[in-house]
C-alpha cells in the first residue's frame, strides 16, 4: 500500500465516529469493499447496515475497503498496489472472505479491478487452481440490489452471491463460513450454502445456450434448489441507521435513518419498486429512538426511504421533528405530495436543494410508466416551492422510452418549462430566483420490472434526442441542462440484463483488454444484450424469487402499452404475489 493511501485512511479514521463493535483477534476475518470512492460508499446507508450485522456476529471481523480515489488510482494500476482494509492494513488477498457490495452494475468493473490490484485470481475456477487460501486467495462474495436482480453477469467471479436483503442472512452466512478451515471447493460450497435463504452458489448451477446465444437450459446440481428465494427483512428488523460518521463523506452533516423498505407507487421502470416488495414500514417508536442516538452525533438528519412522504406516520413523524426543532433533509420527494407543512421545514432545516423526478412530459408516456399526475396538484407543488425560494431544484427526466418520439422529447422541454414558469409564479419573479437544473438519462431496462423485455434504444436514437434538448433547452439562461451518459447508459443496460457471457466484456474492461468503444463498437453485443426478449424467452435472471411474478410483470407491460394505471403496492393485496 503506498504511503499515500495509508496516511489517508489513518486520517479518515481518525476524524471517524464508529459505533459498531469490532475486534481484530476475531478468527473469521472479512473485508467488506465498496468498489466506488470512500465518500460515496460512507453515504450508503445499506454498506453501513452490512458492516454492522457483519460485526455483531461473534468470531467475525468485518474491516472496511474502497476503490482508491483518482488521485491514486494511477499508482495501484501501474504498481499492482493492493487494496488493504481501512483498520487493519491487511491486503485483500489476507482476509478469509472479500465481500461486495453492488448498488451499480457500473461498479462491478472496478471491483474487478481491485481483485487484479490485490493479487486474487478474478474467476472463481482460477482461485480454486492457484490453492485457495494457501495462495492467498479468499472466498469472494457479493451482495446488493444490482447483482441481486441479476447475478449473472457477475456469476463466474464470485463463490457465493447475497440475493436480496442482509438482514436474515448474514448470522447464518456468517456461522457456515467460521465452519470452513479452508477455502471450499464447489462441491463443499453447495453443501455448506445452498441450503441458506437468499444464497447463491453460481458454480452449482450449469446453464446451455443455443446458436442464436439465448438460454436453453439450466440445470441445478443437488442439493442446490432450482430456484432462489430473496431474503427479505422484517419490519422488526428496521430501521437502519448510521453507525459510521465521517466529515468526509457524501452528506457529511446528516445522521441517516431509513424509515421503509419498498416502495408503493409501482413505476413501471423501477427496479426497487418491484424487487423489495411488499412495502415494510419501520415502526414509529423504532424510528424516534433511532433519531434520539443520531442526534448524540449530527444535528440534522437525513430521512431515506424511495418515497419519503409515503412513510405512513410521516404526519405523525413530522409533527415531532417541528415540535423537537430537529432540522431534517429527505432523499426523495414526489410533487404532488408537496404540502406547506413540509415544504416549511425543510427550509426551516436549511435545505438549499429540492430534487423531483416528473421523468416525462408526454402523457401517454406518463401512462405507459405508471406516472400519472394531476397537473393541478403539480403547479401548485411547483408554486410552493418557488414561495420558499428554494436555491436549487433539480428535475430529473428519461428519454429513450418505447416508442418515443421526437414530440415526446419536445413535450419533455415543455414539461420543464412549465414547471420553472409554476417557480417563477410562485416566488413572484418573472424568471425563478434560483437555478432550475434539468438532469435527464437514458432509459434502461432493468431486470424484474414491467420493462424487463423491452430494449435499449440505439445510440444515434438516443443522441439525436439529447441534441433535440440541447436546442430545445440549451440556450435557456433559466436552466442547466444536465444530459447523461449515452455510452455509460449502453454499457449498464448490458450488465444488467446480460447472461454469464457478459463477464467476459467486464472482465476485458477490468484488465484493459479492450476500451469502452470496443465494447460499444461490437454488434455480437448489442444483438446478444441489447435487444428486445421474447415474452417466453429463459431470461437469464428468473431463477429468482424476489416475490413479484413474472405474469404480473408481464400483465403490468401489457397496461402501460395501453395506457392503463395501475395501482401500484397495496400490503395484502395478493396481485402481484409478494404479499
Amino acid at each position: 500500500m503506498n504511503s499515500r493511501s495509508a496516511r489517508k485512511n489513518q486520517l479518515r479514521l481518525s476524524r471517524e465516529k464508529n459505533l459498531m463493535p469490532r475486534s481484530l483477534e476475531s478468527p473469521l476475518k472479512i473485508a467488506l469493499c465498496y468498489p466506488n470512492r470512500y465518500s460515496v460508499a460512507m453515504a450508503n446507508l445499506g454498506f453501513q447496515r452490512v458492516c454492522q450485522l457483519f460485526n455483531r456476529c461473534e468470531g467475525v471481523y468485518c474491516d472496511r475497503a474502497f476503490f482508491p480515489d483518482p488521485q491514486d488510482a494511477k499508482d495501484h494500476f501501474a504498481k499492482k498496489i493492493p487494496v488493504a482494509g481501512i483498520e487493519s492494513r491487511k491486503p485483500l488477498s489476507g482476509f478469509d472472505v472479500v465481500a461486495f457490495s453492488f448498488a451499480f452494475e457500473l461498479d462491478y468493473i472496478s471491483a474487478l479491478e481491485m481483485l487484479w490490484f490485490s493479487r486474487i485470481p478474478l474467476r472463481s475456477e482460477d482461485r480454486r487452481k492457484a490453492g485457495g487460501r494457501k495462495a492467498g486467495c479468499p472466498l469472494v462474495m457479493a451482495g446488493g440490489i444490482a447483482v441481486s436482480a441479476n447475478p449473472e453477469p457477475m456469476a463466474e467471479f464470485l463463490d457465493l452471491i447475497v440475493i436480496g436483503e442482509a438482514e436474515p442472512v448474514i448470522a447464518p452466512l456468517t456461522e457456515a463460513l467460521r465452519k470452513l478451515r479452508s477455502r471450499p471447493g464447489p462441491e463443499e460450497l453447495r453443501e455448506e450454502f445452498s441450503n441458506l435463504c437468499g444464497v447463491y452458489v453460481p458454480s452449482a448451477y450449469q446453464v446451455e445456450y443455443d446458436d442464436a446465444g439465448k438460454i436453453q437450459s439450466r440445470t441445478a446440481l443437488a442439493p442446490a434448489p432450482e430456484k432462489i428465494d430473496r431474503a427479505t427483512a422484517s419490519e422488526k428488523q428496521l430501521p437502519a441507521s448510521q453507525q459510521i460518521f465521517s466529515p468526509e463523506m457524501e452528506f457529511s452533516a446528516l445522521g441517516l435513518i431509513e424509515l421503509m423498505r419498498g416502495c408503493r407507487r409501482g413505476c413501471r421502470f423501477c427496479l426497487e419498486g418491484y424487487f423489495y416488495r411488499p412495502v415494510r414500514e419501520a415502526s414509529l417508536k423504532a424510528v424516534l429512538a433511532g433519531i434520539s442516538e443520531l442526534r448524540q452525533y449530527r444535528n440534522k438528519l437525513g430521512l431515506i426511504a424511495p418515497l419519503v412522504p409515503d412513510y405512513a406516520p410521516f404526519k405523525a413523524l413530522l409533527e415531532h421533528l417541528a415540535r423537537e426543532d430537529i432540522p431534517f433533509s429527505v432523499s426523495s420527494l414526489r410533487m404532488e405530495s408537496l404540502s406547506e407543512q413540509l415544504v416549511a421545514l425543510l427550509k426551516k432545516s436549511g435545505n438549499r436543494t429540492i430534487t423531483l423526478a416528473p421523468e416525462t412530459g408526454s402523457l401517454r408516456l406518463k401512462c405507459l410508466v405508471n406516472k400519472e399526475m394531476s397537473e393541478e396538484r403539480v403547479i401548485q407543488g411547483m408554486k410552493l416551492l418557488g414561495q420558499y425560494r428554494f436555491e436549487r431544484v433539480k428535475l430529473y427526466y428519461q428519454v429513450g422510452f418505447p416508442e418515443e418520439g421526437l414530440d415526446e422529447v419536445d413535450a419533455l422541454a415543455d414539461s420543464a418549462q412549465q414547471l420553472q414558469n409554476a417557480l417563477a409564479s410562485g416566488s413572484g419573479r418573472k424568471k425563478y430566483p434560483g437555478l432550475v437544473e434539468v438532469s435527464v438519462n437514458p432509459f434502461v431496462p432493468k431486470a424484474w420490472t414491467a420493462f424487463q423485455w423491452l430494449a435499449l434504444e440505439p445510440r444515434i436514437g438516443l443522441e439525436q434526442k439529447f441534441n433535440r434538448l440541447r436546442e430545445k433547452l440549451g440556450p435557456d439562461p433559466r436552466f442547466v441542462l444536465k444530459p447523461g451518459s449515452v455510452r455509460e447508459a449502453v454499457l449498464q443496460a448490458v450488465l444488467s440484463r446480460g447472461d454469464r457471457g457478459a463477464g467476459r466484456i467486464i472482465e476485458d474492461l477490468a484488465s484493459s483488454r479492450r476500451s469502452l468503444n470496443e465494447v460499444l463498437r461490437d454488434q455480437k453485443i448489442a444483438r446478444l444484450y441489447l435487444r428486445s426478449r421474447e415474452l417466453d424467452e429463459i431470461l437469464p435472471w428468473e431463477f429468482i424469487r424476489p416475490g413479484v411474478k413474472k405474469s404480473y410483470l408481464r400483465s403490468e407491460l401489457e397496461k402501460g402499452v395501453m395506457g392503463k394505471i395501475s395501482p401500484g403496492c397495496r400490503q395484502g393485496c395478493r396481485d402481484c404475489g409478494a404479499c
